[in-house]
């Protein structure tokens, strides 16, 4: 999709838009190792957008669906983290009493790295908003009362950003995993093709959604990534554009798989 976009910038307008992707680039650095430490609440409070009327439009999605609104992002992102991380720090203490349940021991034992790496930035003619894509190898595991656990990642990050008052904040976030693979095993026998053949065959079950369950009017379910290596056309690589056009966005209005699932309501 082409934009109608400004052909030529004065010598000012370009040292503000280098400026702008230098800017956005460390807003996505920080987003990386606030994720690393678990701090995912400061992370919204600091480097998301932070205006009412921009939080309530703001979208955290993955393979499964859309958080759509700052609360219910907290909730699954923020607040929700740090539950999850509560419980298994409770498990941990209950089988080893000598691991105390503390704020400084929340995430204890875990490991997350998601590196962003080959970063695709357009900032908008307007100079409101910008797109930008990033690929992130990553690993992640965890400690268990009983195991320890690890996978091995890669994930594509699709971002809106807006400027408010000066200062870049995330909008809209996307976050589409390829495949993720235990420590130890054999991608071979776990890509989805080899599942669609053995859910086929009646060798296995249709693995459930992660988050079928989800009753939260705030939380959009759906088919929002393929997990066919390199078959998904979202998040696209941003094109120039003048101003933002939720179409072509990061949010759940610009996934093609949108317009189907609003159908079926």
């Amino acid at each position: 999709m082409k934009y109608a976009v400004k052909k030529e910038f004065t010598d000012e307008e370009l040292i503000q838009r280098v400026t702008d992707v230098m800017e956005i680039r460390n807003v996505m650095g920080r987003h990386a190792y606030y994720h690393a430490k678990g701090l995912h609440e400061r992370e919204l409070k600091e480097i998301w957008v932070q205006k009412p009327e921009n939080q309530k439009t703001a979208s955290f999605g993955q393979n499964w669906g859309y958080n759509v609104g700052m609360e219910r992002i907290d909730a699954y992102y923020g607040k929700g983290s740090v539950e999850n991380y509560q419980k298994d720090l409770e498990e941990l203490h209950a089988v080893d009493p000598s691991v105390e349940v503390t704020k400084e021991n929340l995430g204890i034992g875990s490991l997350v790295i998601h590196m962003l790496t080959a970063p695709y930035i357009e900032v908008a003619a307007d100079g409101k908003t910008a797109q930008g894509l990033w690929y992130s190898p990553g690993a992640v595991g965890g400690v268990h009362p009983d195991h320890s656990d690890g996978l091995m990642m890669y994930e594509k990050y699709g971002v809106d950003f807006m400027k408010e008052d000066g200062q870049w904040k995330i909008w809209h976030l996307f976050i589409g995993t390829d495949f993720a693979v235990p420590a130890g095993q054999d991608l071979k026998g776990d890509t989805i093709l080899e599942q669609e053949r053995k859910i086929a065959a009646g060798e296995m079950e249709k693995p459930k959604n992660p988050m079928a369950d989800c009753k939260d009017p705030n939380f959009i379910p759906m088919d929002a990534y393929s997990l066919k290596y390199n078959y998904s056309f979202y998040p696209a690589i941003p094109e120039p554009y003048y101003s933002f056009d939720e179409c072509v966005s990061n949010g759940p209005e610009g996934n093609p798989n949108y317009k189907k699932e609003v159908a079926k309501r």
